[in-house]
Formats: structure tokens, C-alpha cells, sequence
């Protein structure tokens, strides 16, 4: 595999499991992670099947992540980070029905220009 893929891969994986994290905090309710209440409201989170998912596509991901790495300049892999904000922007929409603005879709198309830009 490229590593044009794996990086994609990997940026996906990472936004799709920042939204699924979102999902199960809404699912979870209030956390205080207080002393008193710590353990458990950890179990609470490991009990949650959006977390868990959520958290195995991160590990997933930084693994990839890895792999990109110590194939590629830094310089051109991390600003294909920033697609994770288009990603979890559009995903948000979708799944949570949040608001979708002028400021917002100008931004997105300001993010991947950069990215454009960037990798030319």
C-alpha cells in the first residue's frame, strides 16, 4: 500500500473514531472523573461500545500512523492531518445534526486548498 493510503487511512481512522468517542460521551452522560468517582466512571467508559470502538480505531490509527512515519518527510504527512476536521465536520453533520455554516464550509475549503498547496 502507498503511502499516500496509509496516511489516508490512518487520518480516517482517527476521525471516524474521535466521532464514535463523541457518540458514547453523549451515551455516557455526566463524568466527573472526580476522586470519589474515578474507577467507576472508567468502567463506565469501557463499558460503552462507542468508546471502546472509538479507542481501538485510535491505536489503530497511531499505529499507521507510525508506519507513515518512517516512510515519509513529516513535512508532507502531518498537514494531511487537518483532513480529519473536514472528516469529523461532515460526520458531525450527519450524525449529530450540528450546524452547518457559511464560516464552517469556508474553513473546510481553506483546510484542503492548504493541503493542496502544501503537497504539490
Amino acid at each position: 500500500m502507498s503511502a499516500i493510503w496509509v496516511i489516508l487511512l490512518s487520518v480516517g481512522m482517527g476521525a471516524v473514531g474521535q466521532v464514535l468517542l463523541k457518540a458514547g460521551a453523549n451515551r455516557l452522560g455526566e463524568l466527573s472523573l472526580a476522586p470519589a468517582t474515578l474507577i467507576p466512571d472508567l468502567f463506565r467508559m469501557v463499558k460503552t461500545p462507542e468508546i471502546l470502538i472509538g479507542l481501538i480505531l485510535f491505536g489503530t490509527s497511531f499505529l499507521l500512523w507510525v508506519k507513515v512515519l518512517t516512510k515519509v518527510e513529516l513535512s508532507y504527512a502531518y498537514p494531511m492531518m487537518s483532513l480529519s476536521y473536514v472528516i469529523v465536520f461532515v460526520m458531525s453533520f450527519l450524525w449529530f445534526q450540528e450546524t452547518f455554516t457559511m464560516q464552517k464550509l469556508v474553513g473546510m475549503a481553506v483546510i484542503i486548498i492548504g493541503i493542496i498547496i502544501i503537497n504539490k
